[in-house]
């Protein structure tokens, strides 16, 4: 009788502990899921500086504001820009076109703001050019035409 009983709790413990491992199993996996989608959500995420120039007053361009931000990969510089600073602009088929920028810029004296992303000069409107490498620079400079 003893026997029969003993094998019965040794039955029953097997068996309670075959299922209490599987949660754990579960939970290990949940954790590795997360794990991963947290460096793939980390991974997306880029650096970008954002300067703002004024060639206007002074011969040499004249810094009057700089700014870093961690955006998503694929973010307009427009986007980054409006969150930074007050953009005034206007939208054509083209894309949109940055009037002022702090309350800088004046179309009746010709002050209009160009960019450039790393050194090179934007070839699209500032709407339409994404922002895909790390540690990128942004340059917004205000100019005489």
């Amino acid at each position: 009788m003893k026997k029969k009983i003993l094998a019965v709790v040794v039955a029953l413990a097997a068996f309670v502990g075959l299922f209490a491992s599987q949660p754990v199993q579960k939970q290990s996996i949940q954790a590795a899921k997360t794990t991963k989608t947290a460096k793939k959500a980390k991974a997306k995420q880029i650096s970008v500086t954002y300067t703002l120039k004024d060639t206007t007053k002074a011969k040499n361009k004249q810094t009057l504001a700089k700014k870093t931000f961690k955006v998503k990969k694929g973010t307009t510089v427009f986007t980054v820009l409006k969150k930074a600073w007050k953009v005034n602009y206007t939208k054509s088929s083209y894309g949109v076109f940055i009037t002022k920028i702090k309350g800088l810029g004046n179309e009746k004296k010709k002050l209009y703001w160009t960019y450039t992303v790393d050194g090179k000069m934007a070839k699209v409107a500032a709407d339409k050019q994404k922002l895909t490498k790390n540690k990128s620079k942004v340059v917004f400079t205000l100019k005489k035409y």
